[in-house]
């Protein structure tokens, strides 16, 4: 009956949301298998190094200590094996890469041969485990991390044949294992006599613990044992009737605010959110959609508060790993934590999958192009944990949290590249150097640009036969006056959103997009007020001081000679000085901001690239007088 209440309470506040904000949709397009893309550019070459110079190297004991000598080092050790397995799936579903795919066996074996009696593959010793002590409370949190990097090798595949009767096997285990520890959380938590709340032993209101509700839900789909199913119900009653819970979706439903919800915890919200649309998706798909479309509503509010009042321009997320009072979005410190920065894109992409709309994706791209990107650095071997928007970049080779969440960040970029609709169609989302191969339609697509620094896209189509679909090409928000042509037609004007092409296709054809990239000037408002920015399409630019002349000691010493017309030229960066091969700069005028001012040509960067090296650099300019 208390679960019954629950459920009509959260229902009575979606249908009060529904009637401001609209009905909910079903989903319009699919993610695809990673062996399906391949990509150059910037993109490739940082999906290139994520997997040689981060996932390939790493320490396979450092992965494992925790759960071979138990108790880990770090409350949280555990986590890291899933991440990297989630991450090396899906890279290796990319490059299929023999050298990682051993690897990845090697792990999964290993952390299989760990998993105790009972089913318990966890990195807390006996006395401990599930408890509350010190620096502890993180135990679901970890198995959590486990089941995603199993789960991720028993759905991974190439769709190429390379799987073998081995590879079989060790899946079956995998799978096995996964069920034997989600078994083992099934008797633990739950409102039986004698199960421990799940909300108590958690940290951060419930939410770290919760978060096992993604996994969950894959593991439903993947042996649709109802019992999995019903947990995931548990998780969602108890968030709002346990008293340790967050009270997660009638918050969000009822005030929209996600600093006022919970204890305002970041990443873990996210991570909730991004497994409640999973369990959305599956209730729908049942025929239930009435009983999740809270989950869904929920997800949705956060997300338009997230990019409306706590988005740094950046596209990253987070103050010191906590939402803050809205628009309260300091330049320095600890900004964006990088598990935050990709949970924020997880649960972007879910959105968009969920409904296909283009306002998900514009965020996408801003968020890789700019946050995740100047994250990681441009060897691919480390990661920041915060990266600010000014100052210097703290970038690590170690494992923690953010150094293991950033590199699923990569992997993530050929699902979402292109998707394919329920009706058929194409999604471009993405430009990039890069070609898309659908053996089993018969259509390949190969994409030649030097997007984001130049916003000419070709796309050659290669068909077996003539083939009538959907292409769907993304403008970007950004874009004013983009035109789209095919073959030697008239070129036509593109609005922005997905601008449809719906024709009878034939090998050969080949679509232009000219998308203008003009500099933007960006006045600051909030915590940014008297303070500008520049924009170059995508791309956020950075005075850094690589590139000042020695007399300037840092880069909030100088500015733009005006907000109003600014020329700009992009060139590539010379060979001897390049972080890599196809780095671009920008130059243009500025002048000093103490007197006698003086007025020079400087050369600009990317947010992505800027303090790579160390330096200082700066986002957000004084304005000019």
């Amino acid at each position: 009956m208390r679960r019954l209440a629950c459920m009509m309470t959260i229902l009575v506040l979606v249908r009060c949301w529904e009637m401001a904000e609209g009905q909910t949709r079903t989903d319009v397009t699919q993610f695809l298998n990673p062996s399906v893309v391949k990509f150059g550019g910037l993109l490739g070459y940082r999906f290139q190094v994520n997997e040689r110079n981060r996932l390939l190297p790493m320490d396979e004991d450092a992965l494992l200590s925790g759960f071979r000598n138990r108790p880990g080092v770090q409350a949280w050790i555990g986590e890291h094996v899933g991440k990297w397995l989630h991450a090396a799936v899906l890279t290796w579903q990319n490059t299929g890469n023999q050298e990682l795919k051993a690897k990845i066996e090697r792990i999964v074996s290993q952390l299989i041969a760990t998993q105790e009696p009972d089913g318990y593959l966890g990195t807390y010793d006996f006395p401990t485990r599930w408890t509350m002590e010190v620096e502890r409370g993180w135990d679901v949190w970890v198995h959590k991390y486990v089941l995603i990097g199993l789960l991720s090798y028993v759905k991974g595949s190439r769709s190429n044949g390379q799987e073998t009767s081995n590879d079989d096997e060790l899946k079956r285990k995998a799978l096995d294992a996964s069920c034997k520890a989600a078994n083992l959380i099934l008797r633990t938590f739950g409102t039986g006599e004698g199960q421990l709340d799940l909300m108590e032993r958690s940290t951060h209101v419930g939410m770290a613990s919760s978060s096992i509700l993604q996994p969950m839900v894959w593991l439903y789909r993947l042996t649709g044992d109802k019992r999995y199913l019903d947990f995931c119900r548990y998780i969602v009653w108890a968030w709002e009737h346990s008293p340790h819970g967050p009270k997660l979706l009638s918050s969000l439903l009822s005030h929209g605010d996600v600093h006022r919800t919970a204890n305002a915890k970041a990443y873990e919200m996210m991570s909730c959110l991004v497994g409640a649309l999973e369990l959305y998706r599956t209730l729908r798909d049942e025929g239930k959609e009435e009983e999740g479309k809270a989950l869904l509503l929920a997800s949705q509010r956060a997300w338009d508060d997230i990019v409306e009042n706590h988005l740094y321009i950046t596209g990253g997320t987070s103050l010191g790993e906590f939402f803050q009072p809205d628009h309260h979005l300091p330049n320095d410190g600890a900004v964006s934590e990088t598990c935050a920065t990709v949970t924020l894109l997880q649960l972007t992409l879910e959105l968009f999958r969920l409904t296909g709309e283009a306002k998900y994706m514009d965020i996408a791209e801003r968020t890789v192009f700019n946050h995740l990107l100047a994250a990681q650095h441009p060897k691919g071997d480390s990661w920041c944990y915060f990266t600010p928007l000014e100052g210097q970049k703290g970038y690590g080779r170690g494992i923690n949290c953010c150094t293991s969440s950033g590199p699923r960040g990569i992997a993530l970029l050929p699902t979402f590249l292109y998707t394919i609709d329920k009706d058929g169609g194409i999604r471009v989302n993405l430009f990039a150097s890069s070609q898309l191969d659908l053996k089993e339609l018969g259509i390949s697509i190969e994409q030649e640009t030097d997007y984001p620094y130049d916003g000419t896209v070709m796309l050659r189509l290669k068909l077996n036969k003539p083939k009538e679909f959907s292409l769907r090409l993304r403008v970007p928000n950004w874009c004013e006056n983009a035109e789209v042509r095919v073959n030697k037609e008239e070129p036509l004007k593109a609005g922005k959103g997905y601008f449809e092409l719906k024709r009878l296709w034939r090998n050969g054809d080949i679509v232009k997009v000219e998308l203008p990239m003009m500099l933007k000037v960006v006045r600051g408002t909030h915590t940014n007020e008297g303070k500008l920015a520049l924009v170059f399409g995508p791309l956020i630019l950075a005075i850094d001081q690589r590139f000042l002349p020695s007399e300037v000691r840092s880069p909030k010493d100088v500015t733009v000679p005006s907000d109003e017309k600014i020329s700009l030229e992009i060139e590539q960066v010379g060979s001897g000085e390049a972080l890599w091969d196809g780095e671009r700069v920008f130059e243009t005028e500025v002048i000093t901001l103490a007197e006698p001012r003086k007025r020079f040509s400087l050369t600009l960067t990317d947010f992505a690239h800027a303090g790579s090296k160390g330096n200082q650099f700066a986002i957000w300019l004084a304005k000019p007088k």
